[in-house]
């Protein structure tokens, strides 16, 4: 489409730009909508695509001139941006629409957030460790008890309940430090009894009591829950046993083994191996991961590139929209808290993720995105997204380029938490 194109306003990050598409192109678009109004409108007296244009422009004006902006205007703004050689990071803001009809100029003005001119540094050399995680006996015990816990069965029993135990309990609460919590009773709620699957209140709270019997329990939840109406809250619930049930795992053997492959490993020791590979590999995709956090962080914190006010307020409206949707009581103060820092520094590493590609030269290419789309296995729970694959396929090769200039030095794994977890 021809435009007249010009910047009337930079700051660091928006760039506002005038549009003005001539007579002759608002001509074309009012002509060819027009017609597509005779050939799909019934007008009496007249057979389907027969009306006089003119009738048909007196009868539909209001839609035919809604048609027209919304056709020329994708098609302007995507000339002015390829003739200012803009780059734009979202939808631009549009104003200032002039009136449209035929036989007139039409304009627009546009304010457009642009990718910043910046020069990439601190990611050749990096110093970086590997934590390379030794897959031992232990963990194969672990991995081999994940499977039988999956397999349990339950019983009721009329004893006290006893770590390790499943509990179905009634909870009131009576009190809510920071008044979050709207709900107020939460029936038939399922505990086991484990520090791995409950809070340690529950758990500490919950050992030793019989069906019938009531208690109340004070939790204090961590910042990092991911409720956030429980993130840095305290509770006061009172709680009635209603049921325990002692769980029984079937015995680590052969039988155990041909069962839960369908006959497909034949003996324990068989099916040990193939878990302790399992870990192996998990671990090596752990270690990989925290290689890629390191670089991640050394560069956003090489590049502290500014974050747009407008760009970050949208992301973060958009994220609160879609909280409370879920639960109404989240506030916008509490979404951005909590997601603030961590859309920032997505923001920094996008634009590093990108430069670093253009400056090194490191590509995907179609056939490639298309091989995986071709390749996209049916009945998959979601569709191939070309855009999402050439995205992370350019994010991979882009790590593996930082990472071949690095330094790597090998250490033995410090656990901060186990890096491999059976079903992790």
């Amino acid at each position: 489409m021809d435009v007249q194109a010009t910047i009337t306003k930079e700051d660091e990050w928006t760039r506002t730009v005038q549009v003005t598409v001539p007579a002759t192109e608002v001509d074309a678009a009012f002509e060819a909508v027009t017609k597509q109004y005779r050939q799909k409108s019934n007008i009496p007296g007249f057979r389907p695509g027969k009306a006089p244009l003119k009738m048909v422009n007196e009868r539909f004006a209001d839609a035919i001139r809604q048609d027209v902006i919304e056709e020329i205007i994708p098609a302007a703004l995507r000339a002015a941006l390829g003739q200012l050689a803009l780059d734009p990071l979202g939808a631009p803001t549009l104003d200032n629409l002039s009136k449209v009809k035929p036989g007139s100029d039409m304009s627009f003005e546009a304010a457009v957030e642009v990718r910043p001119d910046f020069e990439i540094t601190g990611y050749k050399g990096l110093e970086l460790t590997k934590q390379i995680y030794e897959v031992g006996d232990e963990d194969v015990d672990r991995a081999v008890d994940s499977l039988r816990d999956e397999k349990a069965t339950t019983t009721e029993v009329t004893r006290p309940a006893r770590e390790g135990d499943v509990v179905v309990c009634n909870l009131q609460k009576i009190y809510d430090r920071l008044n979050r919590v709207k709900q107020s009773q939460f029936d038939g709620i399922r505990i086991e009894l484990r520090e791995d699957r409950t809070r340690p209140e529950f758990l500490k709270g919950l050992v030793g009591m019989g069906v019938g019997e009531g208690k109340e329990i004070e939790v204090n939840y961590p910042p990092e829950e991911t409720d956030p109406d429980l993130a840095g809250n305290t509770l006061l619930y009172r709680v009635w046993m209603k049921s325990v049930s002692q769980k029984t795992l079937p015995p680590a053997d052969d039988d155990f083994a041909r069962a839960l492959t369908d006959g497909k490993t034949e003996t324990l020791t068989k099916l040990r191996d193939i878990l302790r590979e399992d870990l192996k590999r998990r671990a090596e995709q752990a270690a990989q991961r925290d290689l890629r956090a390191q670089v991640r962080k050394a560069i956003v914190d090489a590049n502290p590139i500014p974050v747009p006010t407008t760009f970050l307020n949208r992301y973060l409206e958009d994220i609160a929209n879609r909280l409370k949707a879920q639960n109404p009581s989240v506030t916008p103060e509490a979404v951005r808290a909590q997601f603030e820092p961590l859309a920032s520094e997505q923001f920094r590493w996008d634009l590093a993720l990108y430069e670093i590609a253009r400056v090194e030269n490191v590509t995907v290419t179609d056939a490639e995105v298309a091989a995986i789309v071709k390749g996209w296995p049916e009945g998959a729970p979601e569709k191939p997204d070309a855009q999402r694959i050439h995205s992370s396929l350019l994010e991979s090769r882009v790590y593996e380029a930082i990472i071949a200039t690095a330094e790597v030095r090998e250490v033995p794994y410090t656990p901060r938490r186990r890096i491999i977890t059976p079903g992790e």
